[in-house]
């Protein structure tokens, strides 16, 4: 496996701030998605916890679950350590994991996967031992919960400002654009500037990888290891519960039974 480049190098002391906004309209679907864990003490599995602003998001939702949160990002690992280390209801239950998926160190057995924000990071070789994972590892009653960002095809994304935020004098603002390079493929391209009094202080450009995925290429991918995905919340967030195939039969079963035929 090739040596991990971190992409967040530069842009670690912008992301946290810079997404932060985006997590206040993401953390209720990602409850949702995981509500049958709300009074289980589950294990769950954080793929790609960033600064952990979705570890405290699904801490919330399952107050009681143990959880795995996997960064390799050291520069985004020391804001999630510092997150959880500071806080007494993260401290006891957050375990962090540095190594990069699929060489991560993660139990054999979990309840819940949750992966958002982080997907197209994996090519499709790591995507199909995601799935693997998943459907290897999930205990009965379990789920994973992704989300699919947009553009979910190949296709040039125009500059856009992420977020602007104001810590004391000074403005942190980042933008970005993509551009396509080839079927499954996009490269971000994202500028966060500094400034004060209206002057640029520091402008950082930072560029990386992108595997876009629909949810048609999803659902033929999941159903490669007998597993189906439906969608939580709003379309515009791409939130997908994923869950085995035997357990949708099951719950469809069960609807059936409850409710007669017409005469």
């Amino acid at each position: 496996m090739p040596d991990y480049v971190d992409p967040y190098t530069k842009s670690a002391d912008h992301l946290d701030l810079l997404s932060a906004g985006s997590w206040q309209h993401m953390a209720p679907i990602v409850a949702d998605a995981l509500t049958g864990f709300a009074d289980s003490d589950a294990t769950i599995v954080e793929l790609g916890a960033g600064t952990g602003l979705g570890t405290a998001a699904i801490a919330h939702a399952a107050p009681n679950a143990r959880i795995v949160a996997v960064e390799p990002s050291s520069h985004l690992r020391a804001v999630l350590l510092h997150r959880v280390a500071s806080d007494t209801h993260l401290r006891s239950r957050v375990t962090i994991e540095n190594r990069l998926f699929p060489s991560s160190r993660l139990p054999a057995k979990f309840d819940a996967l949750v992966m958002i924000n982080s997907l197209g990071h994996l090519e499709s070789g790591a995507r199909g031992e995601l799935w693997r994972v998943i459907a290897a590892g999930l205990l009965p009653g379990g789920c994973a919960v992704i989300n699919l960002q947009q553009p979910t095809t190949a296709a040039a994304v125009p500059e856009f400002e992420m977020a602007r935020e104001r810590v004391g004098n000074r403005e942190y603002h980042g933008t970005a654009w993509a551009e396509r390079l080839d079927d499954t493929t996009l490269t971000w391209h994202m500028t966060y500037t500094t400034s004060e009094d209206g002057n640029e202080l520091e402008t950082m450009h930072v560029e990386y990888r992108w595997n876009v995925l629909g949810d048609g290429a999803l659902e033929i991918e999941l159903a490669q290891h007998h597993l189906h995905a439906e969608m939580v919340g709003e379309n515009q967030f791409g939130v997908f519960r994923i869950e085995p195939d035997d357990k949708r039969r099951a719950r469809s079963g069960t609807r059936g039974a409850a409710s007669p035929p017409h005469s």
